[in-house]
């Protein structure tokens, strides 16, 4: 189950490979629509907290249905978005995940060599990444609030 947090919403990766399986790729498909609504909701709340950082904004409806007409373009924005806010953020998370055109590159040629598991790993690593990032706000030295 998704946790809620003060900056945003965790999610379990091993929940969503499952459910994908089970599903046959639908649940993957609506698990990368919440990721992008996940990033409207931290943007919105982590805003004053992270006032320099590289926004999080990217229409979750939108990237679906690239997912559709060019599935790579997603996955380039999920990763470049994270990787450039986890950077430039002024709250320190333990890891950080693939620049988007590396974590493209891994889906196209490692995803055949290694029948799909190079970018599952990709996505596990990614998703951690996520979940860091929205913890570490949990533990910042001093809360600033809310905006109005």
């Amino acid at each position: 189950m998704p946790k809620e947090h003060k900056f945003g919403t965790t999610r379990k990766y091993r929940r969503v490979l499952f459910l994908s399986i089970v599903t046959f790729g639908i649940y993957y498909i609506i698990y990368q629509y919440w990721l992008f609504q996940d990033f409207e909701e931290h943007h919105e709340k982590a805003f004053d907290a992270e006032p320099r950082a590289y926004p999080l904004i990217a229409n979750p409806t939108t990237m679906l249905i690239f997912l559709f007409i060019f599935p790579f373009y997603p996955i380039y924005v999920k990763y470049t978005l994270l990787y450039d806010h986890i950077r430039t953020s002024s709250i320190q998370s333990p890891e950080n995940c693939s620049m988007g055109i590396k974590a493209v590159l891994t889906f196209v040629f490692l995803g055949l060599c290694t029948f799909g598991i190079a970018p599952l790993v990709t996505e596990s690593r990614w998703q951690s990444a996520f979940n860091e990032h929205i913890i570490a706000h949990d533990y910042q030295k001093e809360d600033l609030p809310e905006r109005e």
